[in-house]
């Protein structure tokens, strides 16, 4: 059981830390739309950019671990 809590620890990391860069950037992206006279250009594109931003670090993050996964599970062999 102690291997796979160590095991399931580094992906689940590394999506929760991609997940939150990637509202960090749509909070980034917000604040500028909000704070700029007439907004940006791609501001009214979408208007939640923060949860649209976490969606997709959180998908990107999955595949990079899976990635990473499948290359070091190749490696130990």
């Amino acid at each position: 059981m102690q291997s796979w809590l160590r095991r399931i620890r580094g992906p689940v990391g590394k999506v929760l830390t991609w997940t939150a860069a990637g509202a960090l950037v749509g909070a980034l992206i917000e604040l500028g739309n909000d704070a700029v006279p007439g907004g940006l250009p791609m501001g009214a594109l979408v208007d939640v950019w923060p949860p649209v931003l976490a969606l997709v670090g959180l998908l990107g993050g999955a595949v990079y671990s899976s990635v990473l996964g499948v290359a070091g599970s190749r490696r130990a062999r």
